[in-house]
């Protein structure tokens, strides 16, 4: 199979682009040359990481950026289960209601100084003034003190089953804990030089925006003792450096990691699987469940703030039609009727009957009694994400078949993240329609962690930022449920509404593969990529 824009399988190593190699000579160094080829890990990421505030990165890559560089209380092992990471010793009251945290000690900032119980409650309230997730915690929270420098005292208003799994760092932002001043300093203040205490370090000085990020291992973080499990136990860095180099053009991309320009590449194009696998290449998932493919809907403007339109968008597409697209039959895909993960642990179908198959004229119908008029749609996707790619031409075609008009923006993933983010109309919040997206199902099969689900009405949610008080408090019930029993349970009638509100068209799910050289040992799966544990021989 020859892939275009690869070399010919007689031409020896595949072609490294011009492109790639004017990038290598502008971002080289002295300091890069004096460190030995085989202590540099290098990366090839999905995207490239722009909001540095562990506590403020929505998206997959900034949660893999903040593991690396900062640490949280507890993390999530292999099975997604709250394992202590900072934490030496936990009690719990017997009524569920005051959580005593003793920090492990020796435990430092990547400056030297160390990490104190102020930091923790620091950070941990700006992480819960400033994200969804982290305000599911907030509004249960009666008082969250230092009592020492290794001391923390949470109390709660009333009893709370997810506290652990939410201070693992469960979906995202993440509670990273971070310099007392840092959490402290005004949100108008970038953090440009993060400064954390994970196993490694962030090297501002080698930042290229939009096409390197650098980390250097810290030689002084207090690993545990545990063999590593997920993102939990021992973080054991053995790479003197991790070297990101975003590379859009996928093509680009396999020619470096077949060429042994790079190790590592996360989240390849399915359909250079083959192609890498001719070459030696290793690949595989690595994240413990597959992810989720969706359509989401603008629910701040017309058509979609209608009901009708957004079951009318249900009925317009074809599982099948977004998996082959973005799968075939290079990666393992399903179809799923779930506002979860198929097979995970809430996994059900229930409510989803009627949007199980296309009917283009029903669909017409309901666009036209939600008042629709023919207007044109503005679909935001972006090239960069070969899925996303993959699922914006499908969708705009089947929209085009349906008679819809359709404006396919593309545009890259930086801007369109912000854009879909964007509440306020006027700054662009209401220059879009609908988009495609795809998310890991280790941060998607739980009602705390789908931003998606999260259907308040303070403009504090996710992308397309839905209202629906009725969904909500269904999702609250979720949440506080006593046991999984219960919390299943919830989840059925929560997904039963959410069919009837269609917070988005589910899509599929598949498995979003990562690839690397044969000269890797010890890469992990887990909750997100670690680049710990991972030796280069």
């Amino acid at each position: 199979m020859l892939v275009p824009g690869l070399a010919a399988k007689g031409d020896g190593l595949p072609r490294v682009t011009k492109w790639l190699f004017i990038l290598n000579a502008i971002i080289s160094s002295t300091a890069m040359a004096q460190v030995p080829a085989g202590s540099v890990l290098k990366v090839i990421p999905s995207a490239d990481v722009q909001e540095l505030d562990p506590t403020r990165g929505a998206n997959l890559i900034s949660r893999i950026y903040s593991q690396m560089v900062f640490d949280t209380l507890f993390a999530l092992d292999h099975t997604l289960s709250p394992k202590p990471m900072m934490i030496d010793h936990e009690s719990v009251s017997d009524d569920r209601l005051r959580y005593s945290f003793t920090l492990r000690a020796g435990l430092k900032f990547h400056d030297g100084s160390p990490v104190t119980a102020r930091d923790v409650v620091a950070s941990l309230n700006r992480w819960m003034d400033g994200t969804s997730v982290g305000g599911q915690l907030k509004r249960r929270v009666a008082a969250l003190t230092a009592d020492d420098d290794r001391s923390v005292t949470l109390t709660l208003k009333e009893p709370f089953g997810l506290v652990e799994f939410m201070l693992a760092g469960a979906g995202a932002p993440i509670p990273a804990i971070m310099r007392e001043k840092d959490a402290n300093r005004p949100n108008s203040e970038a953090m440009t030089a993060p400064i954390g205490s994970g196993p490694f370090k962030y090297v501002a000085a080698e930042r290229v925006s939009g096409h390197r990020v650098v980390f250097e291992r810290f030689a002084d973080y207090a690993v545990r003792p545990e063999p590593p499990d997920g993102l939990a136990g021992g973080k054991v860095v053995k790479v003197d450096r991790v070297e990101w180099t975003i590379i859009p053009d996928p093509a680009t991309a396999a020619d470096a990691i077949a060429g042994g320009e790079a190790d590592f590449w996360e989240g390849i194009a399915p359909d250079l699987a083959p192609y890498l696998r001719q070459r030696g290449v290793t690949v595989k998932r690595t994240n413990l469940l597959p992810s989720v493919a969706f359509v989401r809907p603008n629910f701040q403007i017309p058509p979609f703030s209608d009901v009708r339109a957004r079951r009318a968008l249900a009925l317009l597409f074809d599982q099948h039609d977004f998996m082959a697209a973005v799968a075939g039959d290079n990666m393992k895909w399903d179809t799923c009727y779930s506002f979860t993960v198929c097979g995970g642990p809430l996994a059900t179908d229930v409510g989803s009957d009627s949007y199980r198959k296309p009917d283009i004229e029903k669909a017409k119908a309901l666009l036209a009694e939600a008042g629709y008029k023919g207007e044109k749609l503005t679909l935001l996707g972006t090239p960069n994400l070969p899925p996303i790619n993959a699922m914006s031409q499908v969708a705009e075609q089947r929209l085009r078949d349906a008679g819809i008009p359709v404006d396919l923006k593309m545009v890259d993933f930086a801007t369109m993240f912000k854009t879909m983010n964007t509440p306020d109309l006027a700054s662009g919040g209401g220059s879009w329609n609908l988009f495609t997206y795809y998310a890991i199902g280790s941060s998607w099969y739980h009602p705390l962690m789908n931003v998606a689900l999260d259907l308040s009405c303070e403009k504090k949610n996710w992308a397309g930022f839905p209202c629906d008080a009725e969904g909500e408090a269904l999702r609250q019930t979720v949440l506080s449920a006593p046991d999984e029993a219960a919390r299943k349970e919830a989840f059925m009638a929560l997904q039963r509404h959410l069919w009837d509100f269609i917070p988005y068209v589910p899509a599929g799910q598949f498995d979003v593969a990562s690839a690397y050289r044969d000269n890797l040992a010890g890469v992990l799966s887990a909750y997100v990529q670690p680049y710990w544990n991972i030796e280069k021989h």
